[in-house]
């Protein structure tokens, strides 16, 4: 009996190791991937900022036009013309998308009610609203330097 309790033991030990192992493994694993990302991104050509949850940009005025955008883990509604108006795509977390026209965005942690956005012209309560230079200016480090 006392070689059947004595495996017992030596498998629960194997057992917890092989479990340290894979643990270590899946957590080197997390922090060595590069193109994981969270967060979300504009890009303007080479020009690139990330976006806040919950924020909304009415248009990009006197800016060059936005060409892509990552979702990183949140919702994002595209609409083609600014202050929400014209056609929308709505990409959800973790998509590349390349765009040609975009006037106005939302970014939010949860999917948005489209209809009642675009109804009012205004986003859900809440958000931060900003054009896209003045969201540069209070968001984006970078923008100092251009």
């Amino acid at each position: 009996m006392s070689n059947i309790s004595q495996t017992g033991d030596q498998f629960g030990r194997l057992t917890f190791s092989l479990s340290l192992v894979n643990l270590f493994k899946s957590l080197e694993s997390f922090f060595r991937s590069g193109n994981v990302s969270k967060t979300a991104k504009i890009y303007h050509s080479n020009y690139s900022y990330e976006l806040i949850p919950d924020t909304a940009i009415k248009d990009f005025m006197n800016m060059s036009r936005v060409t892509s955008i990552e979702t990183g883990g949140l919702y994002i509604c595209i609409f083609d013309k600014p202050s929400y108006q014209g056609n929308y795509y709505l990409a959800g977390p973790r998509e590349k998308i390349k765009i040609s026209g975009c006037g106005s965005i939302i970014a939010s942690v949860r999917k948005l009610p489209i209809g009642m956005v675009q109804r009012m012209g205004i986003p859900p309560n809440n958000f931060w609203e900003l054009t896209g230079s003045k969201y540069q200016w209070h968001f984006s480090d970078a923008y100092k330097y251009v």
